[in-house]
């Protein structure tokens, strides 16, 4: 099972190899906080972690100005899980995992980056079909908080169908993504 910070990690060593910190700067760069989470200490828990597991390796690196610093760069293995841990995410309907699945639509392969979007696709539609035989389900209820459950219901349908449209212009943005 990949995590949501591996993702991060491994999606961010994909674009070049970097040492922890610049993995930090590059994440708070994007403004990936406001789509994911990574804080310094999970990040290099992450590195420990995933260098011994071979998806990424470190070398040490002199310090011109500062301690030495291990740089990390993703391996074959890693961009493997990579494009695993962005798929198994991108079903993710509650939570923020497919945002950092999907943020990451550059460095995978093109036909991964698409069934990426296909498997986030899927997955909205059935959470839409769910959400509105829910809602034709609450209609009839007795209940009094069934205009409440309503109108949540109905908050989470414009989400799902605003997400589908915005999967059209995200696979758009992916087709001008030069590999």
């Amino acid at each position: 099972m990949t995590t949501k910070v591996d993702v991060v990690v491994l999606g961010l060593l994909a674009e070049r190899p970097m040492h922890g910190y610049d993995v930090l700067e590059r994440f708070r760069a994007r403004g990936m906080g406001y789509w994911s989470d990574l804080s310094r200490a999970s990040l290099y828990q992450a590195l420990k972690r995933l260098e011994r597991e071979g998806l990424v390796v470190g070398k040490s690196q002199e310090g011109r100005e500062g301690p030495d610093r291990r740089v990390f760069r993703i391996t074959r293995l890693g961009r493997d899980r990579l494009t695993e841990g962005a798929a198994e995410m991108a079903e993710d309907v509650v939570g923020t995992d497919a945002a950092a699945a999907l943020g990451f639509g550059h460095v995978l392969t093109v036909s991964a980056a698409r069934a990426t979007s296909e498997v986030r696709e899927r997955a909205v539609e059935a959470l839409l079909g769910s959400v509105r035989d829910e809602i034709e389900r609450t209609v009839n209820a007795r209940d009094p908080g069934r205009a409440v459950s309503i109108a949540m219901l109905r908050r989470k349908e414009k989400f799902a169908e605003a997400e589908l449209a915005w999967l059209r212009s995200y696979r758009s943005a992916l087709g001008r993504v030069r590999r």
